[in-house]
């Protein structure tokens, strides 16, 4: 007997390959949606940087190896199984139904989303917002529990969806299959019985945002797209009626990646654009900045601290972890140098760090371009995260200087990189220096408004 695809109705789905969902049914519309988001949460997840992430977060952490390998070694058995289920229950259960019945639906998890959305609104203030909250506390996960039953045919369904992608894959990546599939049953049953006219995201790899965008195509609801910082490849294959993103380099990524976009607006980074300075005095005292990635290599780390303290002209050295560091042992690190020139950020706003700093340095992230932008010259330090190298293009496109070695770092060395004369315009690739925000406020305001008047059509 052929079961059907999982529908907002609750039926059920059958799934033979992970990346090929059936479409030899009536529901064909629902099957080819689920199908495309199956394949994008396994493509982003076989990424180098996701991959990289993981282990080291199984490195730090005793408890997660136990339970990857006890998951790995019940693969295709009922413990398994119901491990996964659970946790897709946890994921359907935790959001929270939202008040208000229509205007644009959000939905954001990490600090960074939330931070991008919120600037959405700040620059459309005349749209009605509603935010779907990630709430885990029992009157909300009581409320969730009639349409957590609705779903229970389709339990069997993506029980053997998790067994295949477990055996072709691993536990890991069957753990975010299963989460995309209650994602996306709690979101339409929500777009079911509520009105709204947009939904916006600004993840376009993790499975609450993927599932998001899902939920909005079936129900045929304009998507908008705000992004925080740069994207790293591979990234999901999704569809966006508006893209709010942050540089031209960014809107090609996506667009390499086979998004469709409709309308593109680039952010203004005018208001915190300060050209870089001509010159500084070779001996001149320094403070330098690590801005460290979720996942630091610890020993690259180390021994990139120790050679900037032996370093005569600095003074201070500033280290801000990534708001979400996977790394528990910093704190101790730093405190085992006994060095008073050391100095842990208080996770205040980035650019007031950024401003604290003479020079910057971080392996693979966005700070880079935050630094430069604000005036402070940039340093990419190799191996300080678990990336690949040069992920983000930022060394191959000569918008950031290569500390190639740590015992090498060459203030002189560096001013020259930002004083070529091709430099600037290599900026504007990557930040929007020269348009008012005022002007963009227009825009994206207008922009929202016509994409909300076609979805209450």
């Amino acid at each position: 007997m052929t079961a059907t695809p999982l529908a907002h109705d609750g039926t059920a789905m059958d799934v033979r390959r992970p990346d090929a969902l059936p479409c030899t049914s009536t529901r064909t519309g629902t099957a080819l949606i689920l199908r495309s988001g199956v394949r994008n949460i396994l493509r982003c997840d076989g990424g180098d940087v996701v991959n990289g992430i993981v282990s080291f977060v199984l490195s730090q952490r005793r408890s997660l190896r136990f339970a990857a390998a006890v998951l790995d070694r019940a693969r295709g058995t009922l413990v398994a199984d119901a491990v996964m289920l659970l946790n897709g229950v946890r994921c359907f259960m935790s959001i929270h139904p939202p008040r208000c019945r229509g205007g644009a639906v959000t939905v954001a998890r990490l600090a960074n989303e939330q931070k991008a959305i919120a600037e959405l609104m700040r620059l459309a203030p005349g749209q009605p917002w509603t935010e779907l909250v990630f709430d885990a506390r029992p009157r909300s996960v009581i409320a969730a529990i009639p349409d957590l039953v609705r779903t229970a045919a389709t339990w069997r369904q993506i029980a053997r969806i998790s067994r295949i992608v477990s055996r072709r894959h691993d536990a890991f990546r069957a753990y975010r299959v299963v989460e995309l599939l209650f994602y996306y049953q709690r979101y339409v049953r929500l777009f079911a019985t509520h009105t709204f006219q947009l939904a916006v995201i600004s993840s376009h790899s993790n499975p609450h945002g993927i599932a998001l965008n899902l939920a909005a195509r079936r129900f045929g609801v304009p998507v908008v797209l705000i992004t925080h910082g740069m994207p790293i490849s591979p990234i999901a294959r999704l569809d966006y009626d508006l893209a709010i993103m942050e540089c031209d380099a960014s809107t090609d990524v996506y667009r390499r990646a086979g998004c469709r976009l409709g309308r593109v607006v680039v952010k203004s980074r005018k208001r915190d654009y300060v050209p870089m300075a001509a010159c500084r005095s070779p001996h001149a005292p320094l403070v330098i900045g690590i801005f460290l990635s979720k996942d630091p290599v610890e020993d690259q780390f180390v021994s990139l601290v120790h050679s900037l303290l032996s370093h005569k002209q600095v003074t201070g050295i500033l280290v801000r972890p990534h708001p979400v560091n996977l790394w528990p042992g910093l704190a101790d690190c730093l405190a085992s140098m006994e060095d008073e020139r050391l100095q842990l950020s208080a996770g205040g706003p980035i650019l007031d760090d950024v401003s604290a700093c003479d020079f910057v340095m971080a392996g693979n992230s966005t700070v880079h371009v935050e630094a430069i932008v604000a005036g402070k010259p940039a340093c990419y330090v190799r191996g300080l995260d678990h990336a690949p190298y040069d992920v983000q293009s930022f060394v191959r496109d000569g918008l950031v200087y290569e500390l190639e070695y740590a015992h090498g770092f060459d203030p002189t060395a560096v001013a020259q990189f930002y004083a070529r004369h091709e430099w600037p315009n290599i900026l504007r690739r990557y930040a929007n220096v020269d348009q008012d925000e005022a002007d963009l406020a227009c825009i994206v305001s207008a922009s929202v408004s016509g994409l909300a008047a076609v979805g209450a059509n």
